[in-house]
């Protein structure tokens, strides 16, 4: 019951952290970050109880109830300038920035396309694919440190079929209940699909099926934290950050048939 406690609460404190710096965002006119942190927020808030909402404070409520578009928008103007309407353009997906704790990056090929490893000095901090990464942001490129070395030659063993789990040290940087979800991921077995409500359920939080959503596409070692595993409750693939192509090949290499 005390680890549940703990759960929740790790909610509204993540959930009071991203209001405040979608507030910080906004107030420095960051038009695309507020947005997408304060999706994030609202995400989370959505999950809460109406007890728990109120542990939040009023005017992060207020704020990331009901500050509309137009004010945190990508086309907000800067303050002084004139406005100006523009014509609708479809944003591009952001792409993932390297963690600040990586120190040494490499990429390599595999079944699905360039992969970008990533290592901090205490083990693998993330596994990214190559499309997906903004390349200014990867630290200096070393293909002979021991943790990339490691993934490496365990992926290849992966995508060979000679491998269904892997033995690396993960250095994973999140919230805690970033982390519990990023755990429960890892726990799902090779050649096994959940749901979102399932790994809800296994975490003991049924009611956060859109917070374990947001922190499992947040995930920042795709494959041997396998967040493809995860998938919607009537069969559907649902998103995935590497794109649906690739999650259906990793689910079929491990012997999953969907329809699709």
């Amino acid at each position: 019951m005390a680890e549940k406690k703990s759960s929740r609460g790790d909610l509204i404190k993540e959930t009071t952290r991203l209001t405040r710096e979608a507030r910080r965002r906004w107030g420095a006119h960051e038009n695309a970050a507020c947005r997408k942190i304060r999706d994030q927020a609202l995400t989370l808030y959505q999950s809460l109880t109406p007890s728990e909402k109120d542990e939040i404070p009023q005017t992060h409520r207020v704020w990331l109830r009901y500050r509309s578009e137009k004010y945190f928008g990508l086309d907000r103007s800067k303050p002084g300038s004139k406005r100006t309407a523009k014509p609708a353009m479809k944003t591009p997906k952001k792409k993932s920035h390297a963690p600040s704790h990586g120190v040494v990056s490499t990429r390599i090929e595999s079944h699905v396309g360039p992969l970008v490893l990533l290592a901090s000095k205490k083990g693998l901090a993330g596994i990214y694919f190559g499309h997906r990464i903004e390349v200014t942001t990867l630290p200096r490129e070393d293909a002979s440190d021991r943790f990339l070395k490691k993934t490496a030659k365990q992926l290849e063993q992966y995508f060979a079929g000679k491998r269904e789990t892997f033995a690396i040290p993960l250095d994973m940087k999140g919230s805690p209940f970033q982390r519990s979800v990023w755990r429960g991921l890892y726990e799902i077995p090779y050649g096994e699909t959940i749901s979102y409500g399932e790994l809800a359920n296994r975490l003991e939080n049924p009611s956060a099926v859109r917070a374990v959503g947001t922190a499992n596409g947040m995930n920042p070692i795709s494959i041997i934290v396998p967040c493809h595993r995860v998938i919607g409750r009537d069969g559907s693939l649902t998103g995935y950050g590497g794109g649906l192509d690739i999650k259906l090949k990793l689910l079929q290499h491990e012997g999953i048939l969907l329809d699709t």
